[in-house]
């Protein structure tokens, strides 16, 4: 489970977070949406244990990340904005920074991704929406219980987005409790509850 309590961050004169509170379950899927530099991704960052908070504290299930530095990489997996990957690179060796294992990944990841024909093709050669899919793939390697899409779908077409949200369903339905931002609205129908950040303060949407 996530619990997020009293969250609050500010930049200089600028607060950003005020007071951000949030509780899942497993098998949950919760939309964050909001305005442009509204703070989500900075909400992110402190979910997935890169950016200290000014006040409150970040739980998965049970462990303060702040508190016991190896919750975030025991539980949770996090997917930034944007290309995470070396374009020079191969999807496996891609996937083998990620993990920090050499060789081929998991028979279990690989079909769940249906990665097998792409492995030995470097990065530089996929589609934008085969990149998302690698991407997220490397996210998944320990096969956290939690994780944190930043925009998982920007800028893919229509039928890669349905992809990426099939691979998102499948997850869940493993008992995975998924956090995402978006603004998409097809996506946001497929989450089980969503979020709006407004004014540094997270109220669930209704």
């Amino acid at each position: 489970m996530i619990r997020v309590e009293g969250i609050r961050k500010s930049y200089g004169k600028k607060a950003v977070l005020t007071n951000v509170n949030l509780s899942l379950e497993t098998g949950e899927q919760a939309a964050i949406i909001g305005r442009n530099g509204c703070g989500k991704t900075t909400l992110m960052h402190i979910m997935a244990g890169i950016t200290k908070p000014d006040a409150g504290s970040v739980s998965y299930f049970g462990h303060n990340i702040f508190k016991e530095k190896r919750t975030v990489a025991k539980y949770c997996g996090y997917l930034p904005q944007g290309d995470c990957l070396l374009e020079e690179l191969s999807v496996q060796d891609n996937i083998s920074l990620w993990s920090g294992k050499s060789g081929a990944p998991s028979g279990e990841l690989t079909d769940f991704f249906d990665l097998k024909e792409i492995l030995k093709v470097p990065v530089k050669n996929l589609s934008g929406g085969m990149k998302r899919r690698v991407s997220i793939a490397c996210t998944m390697v320990g096969w956290p219980p939690v994780l944190l899409l930043d925009e998982p779908t920007g800028g893919l077409d229509r039928y890669y987005k349905a992809e990426i949200r099939e691979l998102m369903g499948r997850y869940r339905a493993l008992n995975g409790i998924l956090v995402i931002v978006t603004h998409d609205e097809e996506e946001i129908k497929t989450c089980s509850r969503c979020f709006e950040l407004s004014g540094g303060v997270l109220k669930e949407a209704t």
